[in-house]
């Protein structure tokens, strides 16, 4: 049998026990989510804000996403093959059919459109004519996106440049 006192020992002794217990066990665990969970809601509230300030920026984006559509969309009708639209287009910017050289690059297919690759050279351009040959396929009618160009000066002639675009030629994707 057990005096009082050793009953109260003991009942402390287990009080003290089962407080580190819940401690361990609960309180330290809840508060440490409570600012893992904190941080997380920080860092949501950082993105949303961020996304709030690119808004429009992306409104932008989606407009001329819209708007290249309805070129690619306007273009789909017509029959001819794109080597030959852009042949043709080049041309008709004044650049000469012995100066141009179009190798097919392959087709990849995206979320909304296809796109057939080309990799187009252009030799003994001037600078003006780079720039306006790259404005004329990228603002025309022509369903294109530059995907790259590289603009490098003539080892004979540093006043003109040899071109090479990577052209991607859009279609509705079927």
């Amino acid at each position: 049998m057990l005096r009082e006192r050793e009953k109260r020992v003991l009942v402390f002794g287990g009080a003290a026990a089962a407080f580190l217990l819940v401690l361990t066990f609960v309180l330290i665990p809840g508060v440490s989510r409570i600012k893992s969970q904190a941080r997380v809601v920080a860092a949501a509230e950082a993105d949303l804000a961020e996304l709030r300030k690119a808004r429009p920026e992306i409104e932008r984006i989606q407009s001329e996403t819209n708007a290249k559509a309805g070129i690619v969309r306007a273009a789909a009708n017509v029959k001819d093959a794109p080597l030959l639209r852009i042949t043709s287009a080049l041309q008709e910017a004044g650049i000469p059919q012995s100066a141009l050289n179009i190798k097919s690059g392959g087709i990849r297919n995206g979320e909304r459109f296809r796109e057939e690759s080309f990799d187009v050279r252009i030799e003994n351009l001037t600078y003006l004519e780079a720039v306006k040959t790259l404005q004329r396929l990228s603002a025309g009618s022509l369903p294109v996106a530059i995907r790259s160009a590289s603009l490098k000066s003539r080892y004979d002639d540093p006043r003109y440049l040899d071109v090479t675009l990577r052209v991607g030629f859009l279609t509705p994707k079927s």
